[in-house]
């Protein structure tokens, strides 16, 4: 089943060198794996991924959000290496250096963008059930509808909701969660993707369920039946959500 596997969030980057120096000097992370154009990052029990695409830059929404137990900390320790926070003051929103506090549950956010205009949140959560990790955060229009969706066709049911802003969700004991923007659907970029055991398998699930995969035919890149097979052997496949988020399965090797 898909939700036995993390969903790894997959930020885009036009220079994977750039963003390795990046994320290596402003938030003190090192690759876990690198490959040409992609990089592998682990944050407590979580995991994301950079990788080069001519869609960097489009996704106009939060990416990745990590939670954090002292947010003020992690600010001032990011503030020294050079990390900027966003500052936003929009109807019934805004940040006061930096940060922006729920009034209802205490949950306070934090927002600062990476080279290529990812934008990734920290949260302090009081009460959050989690250690510190990273985890992927898809955008929609309406919750409702995508909330449906998930369930009907990948079988999530939300572990938490916020207001009918956010459903937060388990896979692969990790979290992720899906929250409404005005800005769902700008990001042209995979967005997050499960590494499975079996990628065929997992496929035919889907398809059982109405999941439908893209087919590309590009210059170094082709799916032949939703399936791109890599140079070193690992299967590829994508597929779509309502909003137009698209998400992956990936089996490095084939033999699982």
């Amino acid at each position: 089943m898909l939700s036995d596997y993390q969903l790894i969030a997959s930020l885009a980057t036009s220079d994977s060198q750039r963003a390795r120096q990046w994320y290596s000097e402003r938030l003190g992370l090192e690759p876990m794996f690198e490959m040409p154009g992609y990089l592998g990052y682990q944050v407590g029990p979580g995991m994301f991924t950079v990788y080069e695409t001519e869609f960097a830059g489009t996704a106009k929404n939060t990416v990745a959000v990590m939670n954090v137990r002292d947010l003020d900390a992690e600010m001032r320790r990011l503030r020294s290496s050079g990390v900027v926070f966003e500052e936003y003051d929009i109807p019934n929103f805004k940040t006061v250096d930096g940060v922006s506090t729920d009034a209802e549950d205490g949950a306070r956010n934090a927002w600062f963008k990476d080279p290529d205009g990812n934008i990734i949140s920290l949260v302090e959560e009081p009460g959050d059930p989690y250690e510190p990790t990273i985890a992927a955060l898809l955008a929609t229009g309406d919750l409702e509808r995508s909330k449906a969706w998930y369930s009907e066709k990948l079988g999530f049911t939300p572990a938490r909701e916020f207001e009918g802003e956010i459903a937060g969700y388990e896979s692969g004991g990790q979290p992720f969660a899906v929250y409404r923007t005005s800005f769902a659907g700008t990001a042209k970029n995979t967005v997050g993707a499960w590494n499975v055991r079996d990628l065929r398998t997992e496929m035919t699930a889907l398809r059982e369920r109405g999941v439908m995969f893209e087919d590309y035919d590009f210059d170094q890149m082709k799916t032949v039946d939703g399936v791109f097979t890599d140079p070193g052997g690992g299967l590829n496949a994508w597929f779509k959500d309502p909003d137009g988020n698209i998400l992956a399965l990936v089996q490095y090797d084939q033999a699982g």
